[in-house]
């Protein structure tokens, strides 16, 4: 339940227009059963708080047919820092099995995204956000080839970045549309470990 209150905290109501027109990949069973999981939990708790009614009868209406699974990646910080080069930072992304990121489709012109975590058998949901939707569209309609351009989103620690292959070039963007080059990149991880490692040596912690 802590998790289910610290998703409540977390949630963003910004609305957006510009859904992706394009056919829905095919939702595989696992896919499906996180989804099945979460209306059931939404349903055991929907009524029961008003401060959460709004948000559970969201997540309570996922159908099949209007969520979309982000390919989302986190960084195995260890493993980039031992060797920080942009190969070594692709090989260092993985995707976390107690996680998954879905982008639902609510009307013709309005989503969210919400990220579920799993919990023993059962997914809940843990951070619902209405704005990063629009985000995520606005980078994949400017790649040119979308299906080949190995789109990923990571997460490293708090923050969040795109990775995907633009006209044969490996292209990285934080969420407020700057590019980065794979250096660029390593560069910039490389510095923000190494600062949290600093301050944890301290004692300190390193808000990002």
């Amino acid at each position: 339940m802590n998790s289910f209150i610290q998703f409540l905290l977390l949630i963003s109501f910004i609305c957006y227009d510009g859904i992706d027109p394009s056919p829905q990949k095919k939702l595989t069973e696992k896919q499906k059963g996180i989804i099945e999981s979460l209306v059931s939990f939404a349903d055991s708790l929907n009524g029961k708080t008003k401060s959460s009614s709004i948000i559970l009868t969201k997540i309570a209406t996922l159908k099949n047919d209007n969520v979309e699974f982000m390919p989302f990646y986190h960084l195995d910080i260890d493993k980039f820092y031992e060797d920080p080069t942009p190969e070594n930072l692709l090989l260092s992304l993985y995707q976390p099995d107690t996680l998954a990121m879905l982008l639902v489709r609510e009307k013709a012109n309005t989503s969210y995204l919400l990220i579920a975590q799993k919990q023993n058998s059962h997914w809940i949901p843990n951070i619902l956000m209405q704005d990063f939707g629009k985000n995520i569209q606005h980078v994949k309609d400017k790649i040119p080839d979308i299906k080949n351009a190995d789109f990923k989103i990571f997460q490293f620690e708090h923050l969040y970045f795109y990775s995907y292959i633009n006209k044969k070039e490996q292209i990285y963007e934080d969420m407020r549309g700057n590019i980065l080059t794979p250096k660029m990149m390593c560069n910039k991880l490389f510095t923000i470990i190494d600062a949290i490692k600093e301050a944890a040596e301290k004692g300190e912690v390193l808000y990002l």
